[in-house]
């Protein structure tokens, strides 16, 4: 599993997190109990660069608005690696660089849904976090389950 490219620029702390589903405060099924299979998914999505596209499968699977999504900076915004803005409903990344990162687009895609839905207050860095290492897992799992188990 290493031996895929986007492992290479994971910190040791990030590849061995483990959290359970419970710690993200949403967690639809899908319908079929694919859910482990779609997250994985939208992970290899952004991997390869379609991070457009997986916002598009994100915001129909949590039934809310597309996020736009720019490289660029903002305001009050320019020493952060990512922003989301509510009032734009847009993604803001400093590098295109990090168009292909998952924590990344998946850690502001949750502030875009909590933006959207009514959540529960509190904690929002750490739960943005558990939301994004939550798919991130699952791409993982089924990294592994794909390749033997490396």
């Amino acid at each position: 599993m290493q031996n895929h490219p986007y492992f290479t620029h994971l910190s040791t702390e990030i590849y061995h997190f483990r959290v359970s589903f419970a710690c993200c405060p949403m967690n639809p099924q899908a319908p079929d109990g694919s859910e482990q299979l779609f997250r994985a998914k939208v992970v290899s999505l952004i991997i390869d660069g379609r991070a457009e596209l997986a916002l598009r499968l994100l915001s129909k699977y949590y039934a809310v608005s597309e996020p736009d999504l720019r490289v660029g900076t903002v305001k009050r915004h320019r020493r952060v690696l990512a922003c989301y803005l509510e009032k734009e409903r847009r993604i803001y990344l400093s590098k295109s660089e990090y168009i292909t990162s998952p924590f990344v687009i998946l850690h502001e895609f949750y502030h875009h849904l909590r933006a959207s839905q009514i959540m529960i207050r509190g904690q929002v860095e750490k739960r943005a976090d558990l939301f994004a290492m939550n798919f991130i897992r699952d791409f993982v799992s089924q990294h592994q389950l794909t390749r033997g188990g490396d």
